[in-house]
């Protein structure tokens, strides 16, 4: 083989590299997520959403009211303190709001 054909058969070579590689690494993280893939959360977040398309009250209350429908959670827990800034609902402990970040004076 001469020295030209062995540059070019390396320069396609290197150029079907470059064009297939990311198509298979591609094609590989797609099938990686497809078997990680939570069903059950899939489902249950599919469900929550549906819950509050018909309810509506969810939508219409303050943030935490949204949050807490959200997670599941109560809508106030007893251990919070509202921020007198932005009306947030912060844990006890807190020094600073976790929305507006303006200090909490418990």
């Amino acid at each position: 083989m001469a020295v030209g054909q062995v540059e070019l058969a390396l320069r396609v070579a290197a150029g079907l590299f470059v064009i297939v590689a990311p198509t298979v690494l591609f094609l590989g993280l797609w099938h990686g997520l497809e078997a990680m893939r939570d069903d059950e959360l899939v489902q249950r977040a599919k469900q929550r959403a549906e819950t509050m398309d018909t309810d509506g009250s969810a939508w219409n209350g303050d943030s935490a009211s949204v949050r807490a429908a959200a997670t599941g959670a109560d809508p106030i827990p007893d251990e919070t303190v509202a921020c007198d800034n932005c009306g947030t609902y912060n844990c006890e402990d807190v020094t600073y709001c976790r929305d507006c970040l303006s200090d909490i004076s418990g």
